[in-house]
């Protein structure tokens, strides 16, 4: 749409809000009386006046403005930013609210108009006080007058925030949690009478007769359900996003560094970049630039503390580190997560805002949690929403994130985050990095201190450093005064400004002799590369067993999906004790860290080396151990250690909480999370014929192992990495035309499918309901019989095969057509509240909605490759909504895997009359309708909203007890 367009829109829409204003006034000035309204209303009422006014003066702006091109510039900001979506409709969808919530309670009735506000807000929700709609209302126009300035005089702008501050030192007007409250709550003052007289008062509630003086009370069936909290669903709301605990991280850093060295970084603090930064109103962002080595993590840190502890309740530091070597930590999902967990951390009433996308009757999240995008819209509402007046925002090593959309985040930091410079202040930390040079530093407000060009402060902090560490090996190898200034000097001369050549150095001199030390210092390379390719030469040197052990063990750490546990190593690498893993992390020292139980790289930097053309050329001199090698090694390593009842849990309903701390459950961490995963990163890596695939490990693990292995994961609480590997699985096999395996493969798909909700709660039940109450026929079932428990006389005979009629879970406006694609793997099916839904046909999982049309759909049809879907709405229209990618995002299951389909864009054709019936040519070029043909090609492109509604499946649950034990647990089918 052009900018003309969208301003247009614009207009009628701000149009459409004052009308509603004053609608609402008018219904508030018909009254005659106010008895029984709460005070908050009069009080918002006096507000209507002045919103009317804001607006008209904003759209006197837009329709006054003699230069089309102000019309056109505002509306692509306003489509970029969000904003017409955050808040001009925003404000709209409040106003109508608002207005709806006036017409229930103003007229008098033979009900108060106490009880029907309290109805009327209920129906709204958590937000429907009458003072929240007039605030949020307040608010949104603050936030767009931010954006946009000139829609507003200065004059308004004061008014309008005076309003703001007189609205939310508002009493409310209904107590917290007055949304969940029943029906019949005494909300006020004065008596409550309950059937105190005669006669007889019927409430269904509880069993038995309850009686409070003359007449009778009949109480029918009692329905207990759990008391949840608000602190309970907050709880949940958490543990869902799973936020990696960045707090933990920070103190793993700096166990794994060095000492941090305060008055190394203290010249950062004087730089006048970093004072205007931390104080000025007018800079919101800081980008410390830096080289490998440079003492960039060491240096957050140190300004993260000190931040933290200059903190009162005026400042909210939040923080992230990345790690490229993580994949919970390389990736903008994982920083903004963590960046919301350190907010709310500090912030408790911000979770309101991740609550508002919580469904708490089914347990998850109602918008898609796993998009980058959608959690940044929520971190941006909390930073907006945030009372404090300084809100710190840090993020270590972006470049060492490996998410694609860097630049995209970056943008939007800088457009969309920095709105208030004097409140929200970023400061991000790399070495060069492209993105970051294309989108920072495009304004006035954003600064940059190049660690370069500030040498002379970093050779500075270097020779601090050096003292430290030279008086630290002083007192290890007692050097003498002399000895340590000569050792001092050798090392300034060669540090070439690094904090990381010096420690590596230094760790090196702590095994080498006193008489030997200025030797080995002369005899090291300047530079972190040449230093690396010096010590992978000396490595490569040793005894042939120990020199593969250690080339193996590296390649292990290059390859793997995440840092190791050292009881994870034997797992991977086929070792026997643990201590020879600590042996062969003390031979690659240079290169690999343990601190506690896991092993790291020492920094990002050798991991690059080795990555590099001189590290590999070395690295690939012995055996080529790769993906392929570490998947067997894991699947060898399950199958000698997976047994059933693999903890012992005391009870077939026991959870797994019993189980923290395991040192079993540990060593089988990695290998049972991502064996899948490196067997799908071999496919490229070695011939087919030598591959697991071939050799029938995969098929044998999953026909001995595999029940096993799903009580594993769920021990872990990681059982939705099952439906990931069984996907991963179904592609090689595909991919290998190995029929036996896709079979297998399908019919443990459908084991799971049916018995997921189960093996997630009660892992034991895998071995009692799941097993017995599969079809007889079922691959699974044949081969885990003999695990069955002993007591039951006589199992159940089920179905020959999988009942796999596919369940979707329609509510009642769910009615009209419904299709399958010519593939067979979906359903579309229209909807009676306007939209059109996409279903999975194997397993009934939801996976997309469409919300973009305001008339009923008549007709849909998925033409063959199922890249589109073709509707016809009832105002004359066939739209085609095109599939632009497929991302293993979305919830299946109850949790968030399989796949995630984006609309990007939609097209439409305008027809003569209601479409009733749609199928495609055999060519696909044109639509067979019931009014003729029409061509496809001739159609209208537009842009479609951005709609990321995912929902998952659940069942409800059922056991049956043996005595006082549970012991089998039913599915609803049963």
């Amino acid at each position: 749409m052009s900018g003309i367009g969208e301003a247009s829109l614009i207009l009628g829409t701000i149009s459409s809000i004052i009308s509603i204003v004053e609608t609402t006034k008018q219904v508030y000035d018909a009254i005659e009386d106010e008895a029984g309204l709460p005070k908050n209303f009069k009080k918002s009422a006096t507000k209507l006046p002045l919103i009317s006014q804001l607006l008209e003066d904003a759209e006197r702006y837009i329709n006054t403005a003699t230069d089309e091109l102000i019309k056109a510039a505002i509306a692509p900001d306003l489509e970029d930013c969000k904003i017409q979506a955050i808040q001009v409709q925003a404000i709209q969808l409040q106003a109508i609210q608002l207005q709806w919530l006036f017409e229930k309670v103003m007229p008098k009735g033979s009900d108060s108009r106490w009880d029907r506000y309290v109805k009327a807000a209920r129906t709204i929700g958590k937000k429907g006080r009458v003072e929240s709609l007039v605030g949020g209302i307040l608010d949104d126009l603050h936030l767009l007058v931010t954006r946009f300035p000139q829609l507003m005089t200065s004059r308004g702008k004061e008014k309008l925030e005076n309003a703001i501050e007189e609205v939310a030192k508002m009493e409310p007007s209904l107590p917290d949690g007055f949304e969940q409250m029943p029906a019949y709550a005494h909300y006020g003052s004065g008596a409550q009478n309950n059937n105190t007289g005669g006669g007889t008062q019927n409430n269904n509630n509880s069993a038995g007769n309850q009686n409070n003086g003359p007449g009778q009370q009949f109480i029918g069936t009692n329905h207990i359900t759990k008391n949840v909290t608000v602190d309970d669903i907050n709880r949940s709301c958490l543990h869902d996003l799973r936020c990696p605990d960045i707090l933990a991280v920070k103190s793993r850093l700096k166990e794994n560094k060095d000492k941090l060295l305060y008055q190394s970084i203290d010249w950062i603090l004087q730089d006048p970049q970093y004072i205007s930064w931390k104080c000025g109103d007018d800079v919101c962002l800081l980008w410390i630039k830096g080289g490998a080595g440079k003492g960039k993590t060491m240096m957050s840190i140190g300004l993260i503390e000190r931040l933290s502890f200059q903190q009162d309740e005026s400042t909210v530091v939040t923080y992230f580190f990345c790690q490229n070597a993580d994949h919970e930590l390389n990736n903008l999902q994982a920083i903004i997560k963590g960046l919301i967990l350190q907010l709310v951390n500090q912030q408790k009433e911000l979770v309101e805002y991740l609550r508002d996308h919580w469904d708490t009757k089914k347990e998850r999240f109602s918008k898609d949690m796993t998009s980058w995008r959608t959690l940044w819209d929520v971190f941006y509402e909390m930073l907006y929403r945030c009372k404090c007046p300084k809100i710190y925002v840090i993020v270590d090593a972006l470049d060492e994130c490996q998410d694609d959309g860097m630049a995209h985040f970056l943008k939007l930091v800088v457009r969309t985050g920095l709105d208030h410079p004097s409140k929200i202040k970023w400061l991000l930390t790399s070495r060069p990095l492209d993105s970051a040079e294309q989108e920072l530093l495009v304004g006035c407000g954003q600064v940059m201190i190049s660690l370069e060009l500030n040498s002379t402060h970093i050779s500075q902090g270097v020779t601090t450093y050096i003292a430290n560490k030279v008086a630290e090996l002083d007192r290890r190898n007692a050097y003498g005064s002399d000895l340590c200034q000569k050792i001092q000097n050798e090392l300034t001369e060669k540090a070439e400004d690094t904090y990381l050549w010096v420690s590596l150095v230094c760790k090196r001199l702590e095994s080498v002799h006193r008489e030997n030390t200025l030797t080995t210092i002369q005899d090291v390379p300047p530079g972190l590369h040449p230093y690396y390719n010096r010590v992978l030469h000396e490595l490569s040197k040793g005894q042939p067993a120990v020199v593969k052990g250690c080339m193996r063990f590296l390649r292990v750490m290059m390859l793997a999906y995440r840092p190791l546990n050292v009881a994870e190593v034997d797992s991977v690498l086929g070792l026997s004790k643990y201590d020879t893993a600590r042996a062969l992390v003390d031979r690659c020292a240079s290169f690999l860290k343990m601190r506690g139980t896991d092993i790291k790289f020492v920094h990002q930097s050798a991991r690059d080396y080795l990555a590099g053309e001189n590290g590999k050329s070395i690295l690939d001199i012995g055996e080529l151990y790769g993906h392929n090698d570490i998947a067997v090694s894991c699947l060898s390593y399950l199958s000698q250690k997976l047994k059933a009842s693999l903890v012992d849990l005391p009870r077939p309903d026991s959870t797994r909480k019993s189980i923290e701390g395991s040192q079993l459950m540990a060593s089988l961490d990695y290998a049972a999370t991502f064996w899948a995963q490196h067997l799908e990163g071999a496919k490229g890596e070695i011939p087919m014929q030598n591959s697991s695939i071939e050799q029938g490990v995969v098929g044998t693990f999953l026909r001995s192992k595999f029940v096993e292995w799903l009580e594993c994961l769920s021990l872990l609480d990681k059982l939705p990495r099952a439906v990931e590997v069984l996907e991963i699985l179904k592609h090689i096999a595909d991919l290998e035309n190995d029929v036996s395996l896709s079979m297998l493969v399908q019919d443990a798909t459908r084991f799971l499918s049916r018995h997921y909700q189960t093996i997630e709660s009660w892992s034991l039940q895998i071995y009692n309901s799941a097993i017995a109450f599969s079809p007889e026929t079922s691959k699974i079932r044949k081969s885990n019989l003999d695990k069955l428990p002993m007591w039951p006389r006589k199992f159940p005979q089920e179905k020959d095969s999988w009942n796999f009629s596919t369940k979707i879970p329609l509510a009642e406006s769910d009615w009209g057509s419904v299709v399958f694609s010519t593939d067979g793997k979906q359903i579309a099916s229209v909807s009676g509240d306007k939209t059109i839904k996409l279903w999975e046909a194997t397993t009934g999982n939801l996976r997309k909605t469409f919300e973009g049309d305001p008339d009923w759909f008549t007709a849909i049809v998925v033409p063959p490759g199922s890249k589109k879907i073709v509707s016809e709405s009832g105002n004359k229209t066939i739209k085609l909504w095109n599939i632009a990618k497929v991302l293993k995002v979305c919830r299946m299951f109850g949790s968030r895997v399989g796949r995630r389909i984006d609309f990007c864009k939609w097209q439409k054709i305008k027809t003569s009359k209601i479409v009733k019936y749609l199928r495609f040519s055999e060519d696909r070029r044109y639509l067979i309708t019931d009014i003729g043909l029409i061509k496809i090609k001739n159609v209208i492109n537009m842009q479609s909203p951005d709609f990321q509604t995912l929902h998952p499946l659940s069942v409800s649950q059922g056991w049956i007890y043996y005595g006082a034990m549970p012991i089998v647990f039913f599915t609803e089918e049963f």
